[in-house]
């Protein structure tokens, strides 16, 4: 059986359909598992998430969380997929991540104005370290990531407009 509802999460509405251990954020699958402590595994990749009202605690960074659709019982707890790992469309200024791998370093703020083909963030991924730079000049208009973060091909680190 699936379930379908609207997560926003920090001012960002995601689409989600849950159907067993899969969860599809903004069309794309997850697979989710929670472990016995506690920690929910997103595609293999381990993340700490609490609930605190309207508030998701990830790996210790709050945001502010509404779920519209999905009634929350015990038997039916709030899919940590769309808490783990929001997913944010690609624009055109977006800096995607190449290829599985952790963030270790940020160079950009939001707000910040950058040039075309300049770094804003460090991927490491097969020990090796990926400097990837602005697709286009312009603001910062968001950052996704932090450094330690664990991130998947294609995902969105950062927004510039």
């Amino acid at each position: 059986m699936s379930r379908e509802f609207t997560l926003t999460l920090d001012n960002f509405a995601y689409p989600i359909v849950a159907e067993g251990e899969t969860i599809t954020v903004n069309g794309r699958p997850f697979a989710v598992e929670v472990t016995d402590d506690g920690q929910v595994l997103v595609d293999g990749i381990a993340y700490d998430i609490t609930l605190e009202r309207e508030t998701a605690v990830v790996g210790g960074e709050s945001y502010p969380v509404q779920v519209t659709g999905l009634t929350l019982t015990a038997a039916a707890p709030l899919p940590a997929v769309a808490l783990a790992a929001p997913v944010v469309e690609a624009g055109a200024g977006a800096v995607l991540a190449i290829m599985p791998g952790k963030i270790i370093r940020v160079m950009v703020e939001v707000g910040q104005t950058v040039e075309e083909g300049k770094p804003v963030c460090v991927l490491e991924a097969m020990k090796m370290e990926n400097e990837l730079n602005a697709r286009q000049g312009g603001t910062v208009k968001a950052v996704h990531v932090q450094p330690g973060d664990d991130v998947e091909k294609d995902q969105v680190l950062v927004e510039i407009e």
